[in-house]
């Protein structure tokens, strides 16, 4: 699940308040140390339940502090809170009623790390595992499109049965994210088959 944000100021967090470039990197909201495992442990199950977790894992981003030119003209910040671990489909429930009450609930828990962050929201834009389903046409909306405790040598091969179609999804060695290892790896296969060697450095 993702929530895109429009800010209208960057938050102050709680634990770092001035400003020393922590809004240019990937931030991670967890529960406190002392119960972090017990809560992810349980928010995991909450979700094979159909149930939406209480605290689930909150990846932060912060685009226009690497990239200005995503501004809008009246100055807002794009960022975003990925959130991991969603059902596909609600027991009991929908995503349709539950959508806005559950993007304030991680706007809640973000105000616990920097409050008055709700205060700086403009417009959201929240895409939910069947809306990135519809959108993009990634299955259940997993955009890691296969479970990641599977073992390296289980996920999609960058040569599929089609000759001359390579696969360089977040399916493939080593997995999605916004990193590149897959399309760089993919990339050497293609060169190779072509009776090339890569100008890059290759494992």
């Amino acid at each position: 699940m993702k929530v895109n944000l429009a800010l209208k100021g960057l938050p102050k967090f709680r634990c770092l308040p001035e400003q020393r470039g922590q809004h240019r990197t990937t931030t991670h909201l967890l529960p406190d140390e002392s119960r972090v495992m017990k809560s992810l442990t349980q928010g995991f199950a909450d979700v094979q339940a159909g149930q939406l977790p209480d605290f689930p894992t909150i990846e932060w981003y912060f685009h226009t502090t690497n990239d200005p030119s995503v501004q809008d003209a009246e100055g807002h910040h794009s960022s975003a809170l990925f959130v991991q671990w969603v059902p596909y489909e609600l027991k009991g429930t929908t995503w349709e009623a539950e959508e806005d009450k559950y993007v304030q609930h991680l706007l809640d828990i973000v105000d616990s790390f920097a409050p008055g962050t709700s205060s700086l929201v403009a417009d959201t834009v929240t895409l939910t595992p069947p809306k990135i389903e519809s959108y993009f046409g990634i299955s259940r909306g997993h955009i890691h499109h296969i479970d990641n405790s599977l073992g390296f040598d289980q996920r999609f091969p960058y040569r599929t049965p089609i000759q001359g179609l390579y696969s360089a999804s977040a399916g493939t060695h080593p997995g999605g994210s916004v990193a590149g290892c897959a399309g760089h790896n993919s990339a050497a296969c293609v060169v190779r088959d072509m009776g090339l060697q890569p100008w890059w450095p290759t494992a």
